[in-house]
């Protein structure tokens, strides 16, 4: 228990409140699969739900990468396990959306966590996830572009061209050389 003192205590007790609501949170949408259905709409807003709180976790864990080389390893290969599977759940999301047949489209109510997974893809900084995290903001550049104050369609715009960013930097970084006359002139 902590002394109020703002000590290591309390952010471990924080931690592991929030450990344990998440199970419980975890053990609810279980519950709610086996009893409704995978495709009922509690299970799809409860799997929001907890997908809202993993985007939390991700930005936060990308924010510590680097404090402590030793566990660096392990915590990334958690997180490319917890990305996997909250671009699963944003996956299922979408296609219950569309399964809905509404005349709107599901980036109405998915557009925050297609963004937030898009982010942290970026954020991860390699081309790859870069590209994939292209691939999932364009499902909501078009409602970005209807619905959207101009300064979200500027993050909606940096996250697709993030990749092309660092290939032209690496490409730029080659051809700086004292060949790049010949290669030019040859």
């Amino acid at each position: 228990a902590g002394n109020g003192t703002g000590g290591s205590d309390d952010k471990a007790s924080q931690d592991e409140d929030l450990h344990t609501e998440r199970d419980i949170d975890q053990q609810f949408l279980q519950m709610a699969t086996s009893t409704c259905g995978s495709q009922h709409w509690t299970v799809h807003f409860l799997n929001l739900s907890l997908m809202e709180e993993s985007l939390a976790s991700f930005h936060s864990t990308l924010m510590t990468i680097g404090e402590n080389p030793e566990e660096d390893v392990e915590t990334m290969e958690d997180l490319f396990t917890d990305i996997a599977e909250f671009a699963d759940g944003l996956q299922r999301a979408y296609t219950f959306a569309s399964s809905l047949q509404l005349k709107l489209d599901p980036a109405h109510w998915l557009f925050d966590y297609t963004v937030g997974l898009a982010r942290t893809l970026v954020g991860l900084g390699d081309e790859k996830s870069q590209k994939y995290g292209a691939d999932w903001i364009t499902r909501v550049e078009n409602y970005a572009q209807k619905f959207e104050a101009q300064d979200m369609q500027k993050v909606v715009k940096a996250i697709k061209d993030a990749w092309n960013r660092g290939q032209k930097h690496s490409d730029e970084k080659e051809g700086d050389g004292p060949d790049r006359k010949r290669r030019k002139n040859h």
